[in-house]
């Protein structure tokens, strides 16, 4: 399946939660299916994109990130569906960003870009919904950041959500999750480099290196050190030497080219949003917040997710299932990837979402 990006201008000015008005606001995204289809939106994980899935040309060396699930068959249907996938605002592959020009100086915003929140990006989402002309969504789907966004969208606008499929989504960014993203945060702007965010365009920094290092231990679980790099190394004496030295590459193996052209006030502007997101936020508590959802719910974790575990899934579907029973389902995933699983395990994802799908 061949794809090509579009880019889109809202006709409004954006206001923030915080009162800040973006002027000229953009958004990159794709479009794939049936233009006449009943919508699936198809949202993002945090530092991701919106090539969700197929190629830009034959000699792609990969395909989209959820391409496994998103096509003519699979779970979500291009055959019967008009599937969307934006970029999130603040993120740095072309929608409204740091990293993109700021019309009122001439200049990329740089830190100069507001503070968001998960709020501001589900109305950004909407505000692109509507630019395009839907008003409806049949289902919404993705995964870490995308699944909160999407039970996001359909706490703000429960009348025009139909279903939402959550991979390792939880109501409220858990305290072990914003822990490791205040980490992050801290590094980027501990490095001089970073100047304040007025950093060299042309040199990527030290920070973002270590960053990328640190996701490749903090984003996956042991299990797949041990069985990728620890057990190709048989007993002897020099055996634990070469398991370190091989643990080392994989850390350091391609960073250089992992942190090319990415923008840190990206990252700090999107890991401060999620750390944001609380279903409760605009309630009088947890529990009402999390009520505004009507819809059905797939809630699919990852076992070995050390930041978006299973008891975070269950708080929330137990919270909609007390006042609906059947409304919020559950699925777990095995898998050594820990929170890469929600975009490494679409085969295991696969039966649920089909099964989901088909009752709905």
């Amino acid at each position: 399946m061949l794809v090509h990006k579009q880019i889109l201008h809202l006709p409004e000015p954006f206001r923030t939660e915080g009162g800040v008005l973006l002027h000229r606001p953009q958004v990159v995204y794709e479009a794939y299916g049936r233009p006449d289809g009943p919508v699936i939106l198809i949202t993002h994980g945090g530092l991701s994109d919106q090539h969700a899935a197929g190629r830009y040309c034959d000699e792609d060396p990969a395909p989209g990130w959820w391409d496994e699930l998103i096509g003519p068959g699979k779970p979500f249907d291009t055959e019967r569906y008009r599937i969307l996938c934006m970029n999130a605002l603040g993120s740095m592959y072309g929608t409204t960003s740091p990293s993109t020009m700021n019309p009122e100086t001439g200049c990329r915003y740089g830190p100069q870009f507001p503070e968001i929140t998960m709020v501001d990006m589900a109305r950004y989402q909407k505000a692109f919904l509507d630019a395009v002309g839907v008003e409806e969504l049949w289902l919404v789907a993705g995964p870490g950041m995308g699944a909160m966004l999407g039970l996001q969208l359909a706490a703000l606008y429960p009348e025009s959500v139909g279903a939402v499929v959550a991979v390792a989504g939880v109501g409220r960014t858990p305290p072990g999750a914003i822990a490791t993203h205040h980490f992050i945060i801290n590094t980027l702007r501990m490095d001089p480099q970073f100047q304040a965010g007025w950093y060299d365009l042309g040199r990527p920094l030290l920070a973002m290196k270590t960053v990328h290092q640190f996701l490749r231990i903090n984003s996956v679980n042991e299990d797949l050190l041990k069985t990728a790099i620890w057990d190709a190394v048989q007993d002897g004496p020099e055996a634990q030497c070469q398991r370190s030295r091989a643990i080392d590459r994989y850390l350091t193996a391609t960073v250089d080219v992992d942190v090319r052209d990415r923008d840190p006030n990206c990252y700090i502007a999107l890991l401060e949003a999620i750390n944001s997101y609380d279903l409760g936020g605009q309630a009088d508590s947890y529990e009402e917040g999390v009520l505004r959802i009507q819809c059905p719910v797939l809630l699919i974790s990852i076992d070995t997710d050390a930041d978006y575990s299973l008891q975070w899934a269950e708080e929330l579907a137990d919270i909609l299932n007390t006042r609906s029973p059947g409304q919020a389902q559950l699925a777990l995933v095995d898998s050594p990837w820990g929170h890469l699983g929600c975009i490494k395990e679409c085969e295991q994802m696969s039966e649920p979402i089909r099964k989901f799908v088909a009752e709905l």
